[in-house]
């Protein structure tokens, strides 16, 4: 199953379930609610802004012996006999496709939304929509997850969050300042447990139709709060 269905939320969005069987990945421990919080003027004039969830691509060698598998339709093509694919190019894919269903949907639903390019500033007002992709590795460590043959396990983990703009921010994970990471894992990470956050489990190696679904449910969401 490509969308895993649990997930949980804090402060901005409510427990919901994506599809009916429960995930049984092991989830972080402890997630303290931040009390602090005050309400958000959100209105159908408020520009929802999407900025490109984060994904890292690790390019490691392949086998080039023999076919791999039947293809299916998806974002990530199954490599043939002599055949590369490039994870830069398949993890590009995922989050664009991601970013423009978010965009898409939210338009559906009466929301002015508006993708932000990377490295493109923050604007002063609005809801900001990110997230991150990550993974968990053999030493329980929270890291960015990485695409590309060999990396890491076959699901990762996405963490989503709605932020008002106009209120100062924390931010959705950190980064220690020295991190010797293993070549097929990304950077290790925590996550911020007082910042509002969706989660989602996605195979890496997800179909077009299940991250079209995910992001419609993202964008309900980010919808339910918006009003």
């Amino acid at each position: 199953m490509a969308l895993v269905s649990r997930f949980f939320v804090v402060s901005f969005f409510a427990c919901i379930a994506l599809l009916a069987a429960p995930s049984s990945l092991p989830q972080d421990k402890g997630t303290p609610q931040d009390t602090n919080s005050t309400p958000h003027a959100f209105s159908k004039a408020t520009i929802v802004y999407v900025s490109d969830f984060e994904l890292d691509a690790e390019d490691v060698k392949v086998d080039k012996g023999g076919v791999v598998g039947e293809a299916r339709p998806g974002i990530f093509e199954r490599p043939r006999k002599k055949e590369q694919r490039d994870p830069e190019t398949q993890a590009k894919k995922l989050v664009d496709l991601m970013s423009k269903s978010l965009v898409e949907d939210l338009e559906k639903a009466g929301y002015k939304a508006q993708r932000l390019a990377p490295g493109e500033p923050r604007p002063a007002s609005g809801a900001w929509v990110h997230g991150v992709f990550t993974e968990v590795d053999a030493g329980s460590q929270r890291r960015r997850a990485v695409i590309g043959f060999g990396s890491g396990a076959a699901k990762m983990d996405l963490y989503v969050t709605l932020t008002d703009l106009s209120k100062p921010e924390k931010p959705l994970y950190e980064a220690p300042k020295e991190d010797k990471s293993d070549k097929k894992m990304g950077a290790a990470i925590t996550m911020n447990p007082y910042v509002a956050a969706a989660k989602y489990v996605m195979e890496k190696n997800a179909s077009e139709k299940t991250v079209k679904k995910a992001a419609k449910e993202i964008s309900e969401q980010v919808a339910k709060n918006l009003e």
